[in-house]
């Protein structure tokens, strides 16, 4: 028998690798992601998966503005770190210096032991009930912290690591109080404006946001009616795709913070005992293929971010989805796109300190 040689099938190239990865997790008539990936600065994806409105059959697009939720902490510890640079903040500081008012338990806490979640300080979104019906109301700054004022420290500052959204709220307070400025004004002013992010600021619910995509919980079913008002220095921003990746260029490449700065927000904290946590300043580090990774994913009110570099790749992977894991789980997927550029255009190591912009 004749054997037939195979038709030559040409290998998919890298913006049809990633653009498969992304779409075998969102199905088109679901909630969808924005999903930009940059090498060394240039996209080789940009595009939208998935609907930004069910009921009016808007598709997601990768200019629509989503809801960060915790990738918010990025740009609170980016604005501790620009007080920091300017003699303003001192990591090593106890927060009472800032704070007189501040719990005589909370005397051994550091302006770094917040950053890095190693506070010790109650994390009041972990009440129970509490977003069930405490996150339904507005409070004020103020209010989201005073539930734990009067509470014992659960551990001694510096030996565990414990995620801890009332820290970076304190940090939203301690931002302010030194600066002057309201939080999400600071950030706008400080970080937003410099860098020309268009799309990147407060997400409260009592001003209109042009762009904003609805967010769905499991079924599809609306997204449940949070106040915005709770997500302040932890998680309240929202943002886009090319939005999230200037910031993330512009911070890793020293245009924000100091080289020093950057440096140490990037180094994971080391507890008391000496064992190293996979946390920096407002960031989880982790290893692909022997290449540094540093970022911050989110979730709140049903949608989803993450924003992560490969630092040494100059890799740069931004998804922003709009509900409730309906294509999987961000982190996961960033992983492999960031995986298949490294496979796919293995290039000359690009450290953060020579990335131009």
């Amino acid at each position: 028998m004749l054997a037939l040689a195979a038709p030559d099938v040409p290998a998919p190239s890298l913006t049809q690798a990633l653009d498969r990865i992304v779409a075998s997790h969102h199905a088109p008539d679901m909630p969808g992601v924005a999903a930009l990936v940059l090498q060394h600065g240039k996209p080789v994806l940009r595009k939208g998966y998935g609907m930004a409105n069910l009921e009016l059959g808007v598709h997601v697009t990768p200019e629509h503005v989503f809801r960060i939720g915790s990738t918010t902490k990025l740009f609170t510890a980016t604005a501790v770190m620009l007080l920091v640079d300017e003699g303003k903040l001192a990591l090593d500081a106890p927060i009472a210096r800032y704070f007189p008012d501040a719990p005589a338990l909370w005397a051994k806490v550091t302006v770094e032991h917040l950053l890095t979640h190693t506070s010790g300080i109650p994390d009041a979104s972990m009440d129970s009930g509490y977003w069930r019906i405490g996150a339904r109301l507005d409070h004020t700054t103020e209010e989201l912290v005073a539930p734990v004022r009067s509470r014992p420290l659960d551990f001694e500052p510096g030996t565990r690591f414990v995620y801890n959204n009332t820290g970076y709220n304190l940090l939203g307070l301690l931002i302010e109080k030194v600066s002057g400025q309201e939080f999400f004004a600071f950030v706008d002013a400080r970080i937003a404006q410099p860098l020309g992010l268009k799309h990147t600021g407060s997400g409260s619910d009592q001003q209109l946001i042009p762009g904003l995509v609805t967010g769905y919980r499991a079924g599809p079913r609306p997204a449940w009616p949070l106040a915005t008002s709770n997500f302040y220095a932890a998680g309240g921003l929202v943002s886009t795709v090319d939005d999230l990746a200037a910031f993330m260029l512009a911070l890793q490449g020293g245009k924000i913070v100091s080289r020093a700065g950057v440096e140490r927000m990037n180094a994971g904290y080391v507890l008391a005992n000496g064992k190293p946590t996979e946390y920096g300043f407002g960031e989880w580090i982790r290893r692909v293929n022997g290449k540094r990774l540093v970022g911050h994913g989110g979730y709140i009110f049903s949608f989803y971010s993450q924003l992560e570099m490969d630092i040494d790749s100059g890799i740069v992977v931004v998804t922003l989805h709009n509900g409730d894991r309906f294509g999987g789980d961000n982190e996961k997927m960033s992983k492999q796109l960031i995986m298949e550029v490294q496979r796919q255009a293995p290039a000359a190591s690009v450290g953060a300190s020579s990335l131009k912009l």
